[in-house]
C-alpha cells in the first residue's frame, strides 16, 4: 500500500510502538517485549499488539528494574522471529511513531536482517519532538510527563511496551488539532517536522 506524502494527516495510518529492550545495544541486548497500536489519522484503527519476546541475550538485573522482567519469565515466550513477523506484518502500509524511536529502529533493523526479514522503515515520527513543537518550554519530557501534561492520567511502576505505545498514540491525538492550528496538516509537513532514522553502526 502505498503512502502519499501529501495526505492529510488524518488519512494517514500509523503504528504507534514500543520496544522493551535489555539494553540500548542490538548486538548485545535482546527485544523483550513489542507493543503496538494501530491509528487511522487520529482514531483508533483496530486492535492494539502486544507480546513479550524470548530473550536471546542475557536479562540484567538493572534491565529487570526498568521493566520488571526476567530470563525465567520470558523463557516460554515467542521467539523474536515469530514475534517480529507479527509485527512487521501489521507495519506494513503504516507509518511507525514511537517516543525517541531511534534506538527501537535500530533494533528492528539489526534483528529483522538477522532472522531474513526486511524492515518495514527505517525512520519513524518522534512524538517527543512532536511535543516539543507545541510546549517548547516543555522539553526532553519523559512519556509519563508528556501525558499528564496533556491531561492523561498515568499510574506506571514499570516500563510496558504496550503502555507505552498507547501512551504514544494518546498524546498524539491529542495535539493534532494544535499542530493543524500551527500549519501541520500533511505527513510530509509532519516528516520533516518530527521524523528521526535509525541509529546506525556497523551492526546495522
Amino acid at each position: 500500500m502505498s503512502i502519499n506524502p501529501n495526505d492529510d494527516i488524518h488519512n494517514i495510518r500509523f503504528l504507534c510502538f514500543d520496544f522493551e529492550m535489555t539494553g540500548l545495544d542490538p548486538l548485545r541486548d535482546s527485544i523483550i517485549e513489542i507493543g503496538a497500536v494501530p491509528l487511522f489519522g487520529t482514531e483508533f484503527d483496530g486492535e492494539a499488539f502486544f507480546t513479550p519476546v524470548q530473550p536471546m541475550t542475557f536479562v540484567s538485573t538493572q534491565s529487570k528494574k526498568v521493566h520488571g522482567l526476567d530470563g525465567d519469565e520470558l523463557w516460554m515466550a515467542p521467539t523474536a522471529e515469530v514475534a517480529l513477523s507479527e509485527f512487521i506484518q501489521l507495519a506494513q502500509g503504516r507509518i511507525l511513531m514511537g517516543q525517541n524511536p531511534a534506538v527501537d529502529l535500530a533494533f528492528l533493523w539489526y534483528n529483522a536482517k538477522n532472522i531474513g526479514f526486511s524492515p518495514p522503515t527505517d525512520w519513524a515520527i518522534d512524538i517527543s519532538k512532536v511535543f516539543s513543537k507545541i510546549f517548547p518550554s516543555h522539553k526532553h519530557l519523559n512519556l509519563s510527563s508528556m501525558a499528564e501534561r496533556v491531561g492523561i492520567r498515568t499510574r506506571r511502576w514499570k516500563h510496558n511496551a504496550l503502555d507505552d505505545a498507547l501512551l504514544v498514540a494518546q498524546i498524539f491525538q491529542k495535539v493534532v488539532p494544535t499542530l493543524s492550528r500551527r500549519g501541520i496538516r500533511t505527513l510530509r509537513e509532519l516528516r520533516n517536522l518530527a521524523s528521526v532514522r535509525r541509529i546506525e553502526d556497523n551492526y546495522v
